[in-house]
């Protein structure tokens, strides 16, 4: 008679090669769908800080140039107007913009070039480099009336004192500055390498809006 403590092993399984295959599938894909939405996390968010720091650099060159601002200490130059310059006329332009002040001719444009010289007759103040392949991808001008129109070639925004509006000057994709009176503000469109995009609004009566 067989023992009754005897114990048979061919009940006892252990995961087969299809169970364990199956298994490591689930665990690849939720880890694939953590991992993209970390990434999309990561990419927004960025999209987002670019945006906001447009709009800080515009809200101080307006904050600079309605006040009493000396250009560098020592040069006693304090007429100077302060703006921000996007130029997607330059090569790499679309992944840089100008922090700087209107010297020299005062022509409500800069005048100095992407590279940001640093002599002393040079109007730049402070290069941004754009990362995590976000770029400037449209500038645009709002109208009183009609609609939006994009696919300029630059827009650069300066504000001297004493006025707090803005003075916004429009370039085509030739280069030449266009005369549009019927413009009441400019978009400034960057976009991240998934197509997520945000805009930079500011009117000609000095409102910033990020949106």
């Amino acid at each position: 008679m067989a023992s009754i403590f005897s114990t048979s092993h061919s009940n006892q399984k252990g995961f087969t090669l299809v169970e364990l295959l199956v298994s490591l599938g689930i665990m690849v894909a939720i880890l694939t769908l953590v991992l993209s939405n970390q990434s999309q996390y990561t990419e927004g968010t960025a999209l987002t800080g670019l945006a906001d720091d447009i709009g800080l650099d515009l809200s101080q060159a307006q904050t600079y140039g309605v006040s009493v601002r000396e250009f560098s200490p020592g040069t006693n130059e304090f007429d100077a107007a302060y703006g921000v310059s996007f130029d997607l006329l330059t090569q790499g332009g679309d992944s840089v913009y100008i922090y700087f002040a209107d010297r020299g001719a005062k022509n409500g444009v800069y005048d100095s070039g992407l590279n940001c010289p640093t002599d002393a007759n040079s109007e730049c103040i402070e290069r941004t480099d754009i990362s995590r392949r976000n770029v400037i991808n449209d500038l645009c001008y709002l109208q009183k009336s009609g609609p939006e129109q994009c696919n300029l070639g630059r827009i650069d925004v300066t504000y001297a004192r004493p006025q707090t509006e803005a003075n916004i000057v429009f370039f085509n994709q030739n280069g030449t500055v266009l005369n549009l009176p019927n413009a009441i503000a400019a978009r400034i469109n960057i976009s991240s390498s998934s197509g997520a995009t945000r805009s930079v609004y500011v009117y000609k009566t000095g409102q910033i809006s990020v949106q």
